[in-house]
């Protein structure tokens, strides 16, 4: 372990973001305290006055210590949002979709929830229609690409917002360098797919629906399942990779 995750959030102090937050790694102010300490020393002009760093660094250790989850997803950047998996895990709700397609007749097929070690894959014209139902409205429902494709694909689809916090594995992968995809990331974070269905795609999905629901074929059902299943769990999986990353390198 490297410490809290949290505790190293300078973006939760007014008048931080990413860039100054950069800036103060590279003067060695990594925490909390270490940011006090630095404005102690310096009274840098571009930070607020240690009046009102103190006062923040008083009200973010009064709601660690009663482990606010809903406060910090609130105050932290969406991106920003992986620092609380190292205190809150049950929190974060894994999602993944499979569709028919991208345009505007498409529908969706099965999707996945992964939360608690727990897995749960709902189908259309089964339970599709309770997926919403089983997701806690302040929990963090995480994705790759889902802010622009599986989140406005069910709210267009069961005319519903979605205003659970939100972490996009893709932006995240995309900040540190690793792009490409989830099948490409899961490569060079080196993750192995099952055999059965290490070389499938996305592409591949609506096929096996297709089939499935022209000739009844169980066996393209149960494969498209666990191409859903296999995305949805390495969504944890990915997320832990890169918050080593981004640890080992000390790019938080």
């Amino acid at each position: 372990m490297y410490g809290s995750h949290l505790r190293k959030s300078l973006q939760l102090f007014p008048g931080i973001g990413e860039k100054k937050e950069k800036q103060l790694l590279g003067v060695g102010v990594y925490d909390w305290p270490s940011l006090i300490q630095y404005q102690k020393k310096t009274n840098d002009p571009l930070l607020p006055n240690l009046t009102i760093l103190e006062e923040r660094w008083e009200e973010l250790e009064k709601e660690f210590q009663e482990a606010n989850f809903t406060f910090f997803t609130k105050e932290l950047p969406s991106l920003e949002y992986w620092r609380l998996w190292q205190h809150f895990p049950e929190r974060f709700c894994f999602l993944d979709i499979e569709t028919t397609g991208i345009s505007e007749s498409s529908v969706t097929t099965v999707v996945s929830l992964f939360q608690n070690e727990t897995i749960r894959t709902f189908e259309r014209g089964k339970d599709l229609e309770f997926l919403f139902d089983v997701i806690e409205p302040e929990d963090i429902i995480v994705t790759y690409n889902g802010r622009r494709f599986d989140i406005p694909f069910l709210e267009r689809e069961f005319h519903y917002r979605v205003k659970n916090p939100q972490l996009d594995l893709m932006n995240l992968l995309h900040s540190i360098g690793i792009k490409g995809g989830l099948k490409k990331s899961e490569i060079q974070l080196g993750l192995v797919r099952p055999e059965a269905i290490a070389g499938m795609d996305g592409r591949e999905a609506p096929l096996l629906w297709f089939e499935y629901q022209r000739t009844n074929n169980k066996e393209a059902l149960e494969k498209l399942i666990a191409y859903n299943r296999e995305d949805t769990k390495n969504l944890k999986i990915v997320l832990e990779k890169t918050i080593d990353l981004l640890s080992e390198n000390r790019l938080f």
